[in-house]
């Protein structure tokens, strides 16, 4: 069936004048797959002479290279209590799910035995 296609394709489009001495371009070597990707960041937010000051590091290994970036600002009284408070809620509302999960095989809600 090949032999048909090729028959076929070669009377409806003939082929047209290929230069022979053009090069070759050689293919380009493959970027490296992710099979190994890292990423460390890192926040610290603290208080200077009244105001609030964030500092940001970011490193990560991405496709083959070594990549970090670094940046600092302020920030406002208002947006670093909301960011506390949420904080704060996170992790009362992990710890009461923990000690939910402590403390159910303990309790007899849940469990009925019929006899």
């Amino acid at each position: 069936m090949s032999r048909e296609l090729d028959k076929v394709r070669d009377t409806a489009f003939p082929l047209e004048q290929v230069d022979t001495t053009a090069k070759q371009v050689p293919a380009l070597m493959p970027r490296p797959s992710g099979f190994f990707t890292f990423r460390y960041s890192s926040t610290e937010i603290y208080s200077e002479g009244g105001s609030l000051h964030v500092k940001m590091k970011e490193t990560r290994y991405q496709d083959g290279r070594l990549k970090s970036e670094e940046c600092e600002g302020t920030l406002d009284r208002q947006a670093y209590d909301r960011v506390v408070s949420e904080a704060q809620g996170y992790f009362l509302n992990q710890m009461s799910n923990f000690v939910r999960l402590l403390y159910l095989p303990f309790s007899g809600r849940g469990r009925r035995y019929d006899e």
